[in-house]
């Protein structure tokens, strides 16, 4: 499967919950990407950022899709955008994003769609995490100050037990 990443995901599944080995694990079979712009947006604001880190996902340039300016406000800045207009055009990628309105553009569009919690399933579906290591991710997203609705906090919950 080929996923890409928006910023509010990687900060969640690499700062937050500190999955770096397991997402290079996870690229063995999957492919990461990330957005020249989510790129540069992550560099930005990153608290912990790793060659390492960075390495597990490819850079791809992006075409912007002219058709979700509208939808955007006309504001091409903010790394959502970015994804989506990749996979609008190739829908073979699977957009990982975690805020509301960008998961709803998704759902308006028909995209392939998945947040940090949904990388945290297939990680333990694959079994990158030991029940020990969802303990401490549900304690760290719980205690973080990114939000989550509570709908994904229940679904990190079954996913922990």
């Amino acid at each position: 499967m080929k996923y890409i990443f928006d910023t509010s995901s990687i900060i969640v599944l690499l700062e937050v919950c500190g999955l770096e080995s397991q997402l290079k694990s996870f690229s063995s079979k999957n492919q990461l990407y990330m957005p020249h712009r989510v790129r540069e947006e992550y560099l930005r604001g990153a608290k912990v950022c790793t060659a390492t880190s960075l390495s597990l996902f490819s850079i791809i340039t992006v075409d912007l899709s002219d058709e979700l300016l509208p939808y955007f406000h006309f504001d091409s800045s903010s790394g959502e955008i970015w994804v989506i207009s990749h996979v609008i055009t190739h829908q073979d990628y699977c957009c990982v994003i975690d805020e509301e309105f960008g998961r709803n553009i998704c759902k308006l569009f028909q995209l392939k769609l998945i947040g940090a919690i949904g990388i945290i399933q297939r990680l333990k579906e694959k079994g990158f995490l030991s029940n020990e290591d969802l303990e401490k991710i549900r304690k760290k997203i719980r205690n973080s100050h990114f939000y989550l609705s509570q709908k994904l906090l229940k679904k990190l919950d079954q996913i922990c037990l």
